[in-house]
């Protein structure tokens, strides 16, 4: 006796795919708009770094050159942005990179990858809380409160900040209440934040000093000019500048609670960034106009700087914005990794009581209140300096494992689906005829180019990292340059877009080279990362391969539903032969009645 059908194994669980939900049902409230959403994402990415990372890159990383950091960084974020887009116009769930990973790559590295994005999240809330009460503490109390903590907390306890505890209980207590609270919270915050940053730069632009940006020396070790870290200065502050743009994923983790997330999303995606930009590179001359950057102190560097120099007044109104806007920012992340982990949870890969939705509020309490409380014991193990560059490795690989994502959903001719509207009026886009076409199949193709594309970047950002720029090395990095632009076009010449790409309401332009070059940006940025940037990457994905391998693998709800229509099949099956099989077969009977009960 045959079955048509069998239960998974293992290596089939590893790289099983979702797919869509057509159906768009959650239990989460659907009842953000298009202005909410843009908000959302601006306030989570204008209090993510403007006020608290932006000095310390000026001061230690880049110098005045920072804007230009911001630039690299916005180049390669907007890449990341135009993938993004594209993959909310296709699917309208909680999950972000998670799930786009999830429809594409398959269940092993999507657990990863999902692990990546709720490390970073968590990483992210505590470290906006340092800085928050530094600043907090050197305004409004005059360092009295470390002063405090120093002299009657014992020693292992000294990175533990009462200010910043206080902080994130209030995050948490705010988001118990729903998602409508935070976006109210957030639309008041968000004019309060730009207001702020135009009154600091006004001033910053009126009483600084063209000679700031390019003439002032160090007088520790002699660094002057607008660059005086040097080129891989400006490269590993664009890393770690990225920081400020994982408010990306504030807006498309939204998607269940999203109206009309397949139409706002891209457009709210696309709006906050922009917007975030220009404030971002903006702010980051201002400072370095208004203040030699070398005496700037890291996450009080703004204030600091405004209170030496005796503009009360602005100081008054810059500290007001800055805890502000931080609060808004860090309220936001923890929505953002509590609906990651949301997605995560209603998948089956981690444990299922993060996913029960409270049926008065419409929100996951447990997970809200371990998330909150993660956030809590990472403040404790780790102070500001630490945090701030652990935080920006997973944004990057998150980033480049979305463009892959656009690559294979746009190109893959596997059976996975594509929700669309008008498939009946698109057809798929002919093979060329000619000396592009190729005998091998589209599929075997498509892995060829890529795993060329893949090799070839990764060579190419080793050799622009770590080797000196020699004749015979730039040769090299002609070659694999060449290499790279040959199997993207090899891709969009002689592999057919899926069908329903045409009917998308944001489809990427230029594929795939938009999504090539964000890839290759993202890998160079990630390898001028200090090494514990790298280090946690390394965490995320270990701590995420043993969930998975220990509990995901054996609870994905992908795999029950397999199982199940399996038991289904064999449970008909032994229905029909029932009759044909004596009660005495040796065996049989157990099987069928342990069926049957099933």
């Amino acid at each position: 006796m045959g079955y048509n059908f069998r239960p998974p194994g293992v290596l089939e669980r590893l790289f099983q795919v979702k797919t869509a939900d057509t159906g768009e049902k959650t239990e989460l409230k659907r009842c953000l708009t298009l202005f909410p959403l843009m908000v959302q994402g601006l306030a989570h990415m204008l209090g993510a770094g403007i006020f608290v990372i932006t000095p310390s890159i000026i001061q230690s990383v880049a110098g005045p050159a920072t804007c230009i950091s911001y630039l690299l960084s916005g180049l390669a974020a907007g890449l990341s942005v135009i993938c993004y887009s594209d993959l909310a116009s296709r699917y309208s769930c909680s999950g972000s990179a998670y799930v786009y990973t999830y429809f594409s790559l398959g269940e092993c590295a999507a657990a990863i990858i999902g692990f990546f994005l709720i490390g970073e999240l968590i990483i992210q809330s505590p470290m906006l809380t340092l800085g928050l009460a530094d600043n907090i503490d050197l305004f409004i109390f005059n360092g009295t409160v470390h002063a405090w903590e120093g002299e009657y907390f014992p020693a292992w306890f000294l990175n533990t900040e009462l200010i910043a505890i206080g902080t994130m209980v209030c995050f948490t207590v705010i988001n118990l209440y729903g998602i409508k609270i935070v976006a109210y919270i957030n639309i008041a915050i968000a004019g309060v934040s730009v207001l702020t940053l135009f009154t600091f730069c006004g001033v910053a632009l009126a009483k600084g000093s063209v000679e700031n940006l390019y003439k002032v020396v160090n007088p520790e070790d002699g660094r002057t000019g607008f660059a005086p870290f040097g080129f891989s200065g400006i490269l590993s502050g664009a890393g770690i500048a990225f920081f400020a743009f994982v408010g990306l994923e504030a807006v498309v983790t939204l998607g269940e609670e999203a109206v009309n997330p397949k139409r706002d999303l891209p457009r709210a995606t696309i709006g906050s960034f922009l917007m975030v930009l220009v404030l971002y590179v903006l702010t980051a001359f201002s400072i370095a106009f208004f203040v030699p950057w070398y005496e700037l102190s890291g996450n009080t560097g703004l204030i600091g700087s405004l209170r030496n120099r005796g503009f009360k007044a602005a100081e008054y109104i810059l500290t007001v914005g800055l805890i502000f806007t931080v609060f808004a920012c860090g309220l936001c992340n923890l929505t953002t990794v509590v609906r990651v982990v949301y997605s995560v949870a209603e998948d089956g890969l981690v444990f299922s009581f993060l996913s029960v939705v409270n049926k008065r509020t419409q929100v996951p309490m447990w997970n809200v209140l371990v998330c909150g409380i993660l956030g809590i014991g990472t403040s404790i193990v780790y102070d500001f300096d630490t945090l701030s560059h652990m935080i920006s490795g997973g944004t990057l690989m998150v980033f480049m494992l979305t463009a892959v994502a656009v690559m294979i959903l746009s190109y893959d001719t596997s059976d996975r689906e594509l929700p669309v509207t008008k498939s009946e009026k698109t057809r798929l886009i002919p093979l060329p005829q000619g000396r592009f076409n190729i005998s091998t199949s589209r599929k075997r193709h498509f892995i060829i180019c890529q795993t060329v594309f893949f090799l070839s970047a990764i060579l190419l950002s080793c050799l622009l990292t770590y080797f000196t720029q020699t004749t015979l090395i730039i040769c090299m990095e002609c070659v694999l340059f060449l290499m790279i632009l040959t199997s993207l076009s090899l891709i969009r010449l002689n592999i057919p877009l899926k069908e329903g790409e045409d009917s998308l309401s944001f489809k990427s332009p230029f594929k795939p080279f938009v999504q090539g070059f964000s890839i290759l940006i993202n890998l160079l940025l990630l390898l001028h990362l200090k090494p514990v940037a790298l280090q946690q990457l390394s965490i995320y994905a270990a701590v995420g391969l043993v969930v998975y391998l220990c509990y995901g693998i054996f609870f994905s709800k992908i795999t029950n539903r397999k199982q199940n229509q399996f038991l289904i099949q064999l449970t008909a099956e032994c229905e029909d032969t029932d009759k044909l099989v004596p009660d005495t077969a040796d065996g049989l009977p157990k099987l069928l009645s342990f069926e049957k009960s099933l």
